[in-house]
């Protein structure tokens, strides 16, 4: 599908059908959105699928998002890893065999060195902005595979951890439910581009 065309096919997904998704289509969408761009190529996004847990990450919602996530076939809450030093660290000791040796310790040391100096408030923006990137990535990848989805901010993200058991270092960025709906959804208003284009 034309990259056009793809974001015109994607819309936000209130109600869904019952029709069961695949989880391996599931994780081909997956696999494809983390080949998203990164700062730093720090890939700092994990994937938890939900679908036993349902109810209980639905319980407190505000009633239109709690009716979308239990009623999706899965819902794939979006953490990101808090230990940018040992996130660093990890790419270098998986990458080895592909990375230079340059690229090897500046993953080691250089990045780690700056990860630590970031206060919460720039850790958070650099976490959320990644969080954001590899997220559109898979929505387009779900739709691209004929699967509807949307993204929800609205949650109570001090309960997400314990209620799908994730250790604290990840953070909470963001649910998107997955499902297939019967639904024709009209695309929504956007803004004449000419109005968000300016040249200097």
């Amino acid at each position: 599908m034309k990259f056009l065309e793809l974001n015109k096919k994607r819309h936000a997904t209130k109600h869904f059908n019952d029709k069961t998704v695949d989880f391996k289509d599931v994780r081909t969408a997956i696999e494809i959105a983390q080949l998203a761009p990164s700062a730093h190529n720090i890939q700092p996004w994990k994937f938890v699928l939900v679908k036993d847990k349902k109810a209980a990450l639905a319980e407190d919602l505000p009633a239109l998002n709690k009716d979308q996530v239990e009623g999706a076939q899965y819902v794939i809450a979006l953490f990101t890893d808090t230990d940018l030093v040992q996130r660093a660290r990890k790419i270098a000791r998986i990458g080895s065999k592909n990375l230079p040796d340059d690229m090897i310790g500046y993953f080691m040391e250089t990045l780690p060195a700056r990860f630590a100096d970031f206060d919460e408030q720039t850790k958070g923006e650099y976490l959320a902005l990644n969080a954001g990137l590899v997220a559109m990535n898979l929505v387009l990848a779900l739709t691209d595979q004929g699967i509807s989805s949307n993204i929800i901010l609205g949650f109570d993200k001090t309960k997400t951890n314990t209620i799908l058991d994730i250790d604290e270092r990840f953070r909470p960025e963001l649910l998107i439910t997955v499902g297939y709906t019967d639904e024709k959804i009209e695309p929504s208003y956007r803004l004449p581009v000419d109005e968000i284009i300016e040249e200097r």
